[in-house]
């Protein structure tokens, strides 16, 4: 008889997804004999800039790096984060409205803690980043899905948003550009939500990930830029995406004082803060943007974007382009079952892995995530 207790609450989500498929990876190539070419994380893959990282081993040798960093920001970050984003967006920001994070995904489950009773509800997308909802249960609270539709490409309904709020409604997850479906919002649309939030008296938490993955000339927005956005409004920035810094783990959450103090609080019984060295690196990224590798990253991804884009027509896949995000969502075959299947007879049959739409929300259930952060070297031997 076993003498683990483990808690009840492991029962009320499956494991994440993109776990459940690196078992059925690891299952194919013992069967095949042969790798898979895996489009399913989206795991940032471009070194980061010679340059942060010649500046990152400069900080871990100065003396007091190895230190608690404290509970907040030390001021060289705050500052270049209030700096970046009047630069970047023309949005102001102060020292108490800003938190950094271990990556943004930090906030994403912690934000939960802070701002939701047991019972309560979180609106989030459908499709939608799964990294919402498990979170949201683990915790006590519970997901209520607003669909994002092809009828509306993808975007915001406001008038079925609306018919999702309750008086139990703790907060509304807002992501663009989109994981998973790539779309984005403009300014305008970003100026909506915010008059939404306030005629509703409810808060909005803008996940702002990969607002530097951008491609064709779009340029992502803030919402903090809209003005009065910081009264009904946060954002969670990644430097994952921004500056390749993905397994250092470094995030901010902007805007709302009394939101951002929550989560501190949340976090000081949690965690012991972003290390110095990377609180400095993430400073000095800030001010110091390396233009030639960030045009070379986005030109990289674009390029690999097309060539993948083509071999998925091949497929019979249908989709647009993402002018945001590492993703191309696709819808299958009308010939397909649905999503899980489709994914897993391209696994066994080309060694292709996929991921099922159906991961990310009832409304996928038509439709394929495929990450274009991949080493595409040998697709021609796959597709």
């Amino acid at each position: 008889m076993s003498h683990v207790h483990i808690a009840k609450r492991l029962s009320e989500f499956p494991e994440y997804i993109f776990a459940q498929l690196a078992k059925e990876v690891v299952k194919v190539e013992k069967g095949t004999g042969r790798k898979v070419l895996n489009f399913g994380p989206g795991t940032p893959d471009v070194r980061p800039s010679e340059i942060y990282l010649d500046q990152y081993a400069t900080y871990i040798r100065e003396p007091k790096s190895h230190f608690y960093p404290g509970y907040g920001a030390i001021p060289v970050f705050s500052d270049a984060l209030i700096t970046w984003y009047k630069k970047r967006f023309g949005a102001t920001v102060v020292a108490d409205e800003v938190l950094p994070l271990l990556g943004a995904k930090d906030g994403v489950s912690h934000i939960v803690l802070a701002l939701a009773n047991p019972g309560d509800e979180i609106l989030m997308p459908n499709p939608g980043y799964p990294g919402y909802a498990g979170p949201t249960i683990l915790f006590g609270a519970k997901p209520i899905f607003y669909d994002l539709t092809p009828e509306h490409d993808f975007k915001i309904s406001l008038q079925s948003l609306e018919e999702k709020l309750s008086s139990k409604t703790a907060f509304i997850w807002i992501n663009f550009p989109s994981n998973p479906t790539g779309q984005v919002a403009t300014v305008e649309e970003l100026m909506e939500l915010v008059a939404f939030a306030k005629k509703h008296h409810v808060l909005l938490v803008y996940d702002n990930a990969y607002s530097e993955i951008t491609f064709n000339g779009f340029v992502a927005p803030s919402i903090l830029q809209v003005p009065g956005a910081s009264e009904v409004a946060v954002e969670i920035g990644s430097f994952s995406k921004m500056s390749s810094f993905a397994g250092y783990r470094v995030g901010w959450i902007a805007g709302n004082a009394q939101v951002v103090s929550a989560l501190g609080k949340v976090k000081s019984q949690l965690d012991s803060g972003l290390s110095l060295p990377l609180q400095q690196l993430a400073a000095y990224a800030l001010t110091h943007p390396d233009k030639v590798w960030h045009d070379m990253m986005i030109a990289s991804y674009q390029d690999r974007r097309d060539i993948i884009a083509a071999k998925l027509t091949k497929l019979g896949l249908t989709f647009s382009l993402p002018q945001g995000a590492l993703y191309i969502w696709a819808r299958i075959p009308e010939s397909a079952t649905d999503s899980t299947t489709y994914c897993m007879g391209l696994l066994r049959e080309k060694q292709v892995l996929l991921t099922p739409g159906s991961a990310f929300g009832t409304q996928g259930e038509r439709y394929v995530r495929v990450s274009i952060c991949v080493n595409i070297e040998t697709i021609n031997d796959y597709l």
